[in-house]
């Protein structure tokens, strides 16, 4: 069974999280896996501690079942904090749709290994703009979100702190095969179906990615999507950005890789500056 897996911390994001996941899940009909992986945190009392030199082996054996105990007390609370998490999510998804199937996971280790171990079983996964540890860094993304982005092999929606119905939405088209793939996915059926699509390009307006933006934009009024196509000159991620803004779309959808002049806002930085400047979520197909 695919689950739409909800990926939570104790970020800001997390609600935003749910709220989509329950959102798509109405749309979908499908069940939602809330997701919290308990994670490796590399504060000081978890540091290696230098026993040698003048302590006595007794004073010693002491230390160190004081800090074994120390270690199980903070895992069996991190399991605790997780478990009400998760209890907390449930009811929250709950509460938006009675419904819903609903199968929790408790995980432990790294986010983005979790993510792939789960890929198999998701139809995509969502995650929040920011973690739990870059809360009061409102000028840097998540640590993890380049790696989970670069690595999946699912799409992945990140989220940003606040819920909106989508209602319409913009696809960065380049003519390239990830962009294709993305158009093929929305085509097949998508959370996305319905609504009302923005497909921009960015090049010389009798080029090759003019042609097949033609081509992308038929597909998707022949799936039954309300198209506007736009092909604009210009940096892309200046005139993409500038055109979500113009159209209020809900939602930025893109490839995770392209080619031509765009290739850099899909595997670069500039993909993370547009994440970060954008004030709506990013779906990113693989």
């Amino acid at each position: 069974m695919q689950y739409i897996n909800a990926f939570i911390d104790g970020s800001e994001y997390a609600g935003s999280v749910l709220d989509h996941a329950a959102w798509a899940a109405g749309r979908l009909n499908m069940p939602v896996a809330p997701v919290h992986v308990m994670g490796r945190r590399n504060d000081v009392s978890s540091q290696p501690v230098d026993l040698s030199g003048s302590i006595k082996l007794g004073a010693r054996t002491a230390l160190l079942e004081k800090l074994a105990k120390l270690d199980g007390e903070r895992a069996s609370l991190g399991r605790e904090r997780g478990r009400a998490m998760l209890d907390d999510a449930e009811a929250r998804i709950r509460a938006a749709d009675p419904d819903v199937k609903i199968a929790s996971k408790l995980r432990n280790g790294d986010l983005v290994e979790a993510v792939k171990e789960l890929a198999d079983e998701t139809r995509f996964a969502i995650i929040g703009k920011r973690g739990e540890a870059a809360s009061f860094a409102k000028d840097h993304l998540g640590s993890n979100l380049e790696r989970l982005v670069r690595t999946s092999t699912r799409p992945t929606l990140v989220v940003s702190r606040a819920f909106k119905p989508i209602q319409s939405f913009m696809l960065a088209f380049d003519g390239g095969p990830s962009a294709q793939r993305a158009v093929d996915r929305l085509v097949e059926g998508s959370v996305l179906e319905g609504t009302h699509c923005h497909i921009i390009s960015v090049g010389a307006p009798n080029s090759d990615v003019g042609k097949k933006l033609d081509t992308a934009a038929q597909a998707l009024r022949d799936a039954g999507y309300m198209v506007t196509d736009m092909l604009m000159q210009g940096d892309p991620a200046t005139e993409i950005t500038k055109a979500i803004v113009e159209t209020d779309a809900d939602m930025l959808v893109l490839g995770k890789s392209g080619h031509s002049r765009i290739r850099q806002l899909f595997i670069g930085s500039t993909t993370l500056e547009l994440m970060q400047s954008c004030h709506v979520p990013v779906l990113v197909f693989p």
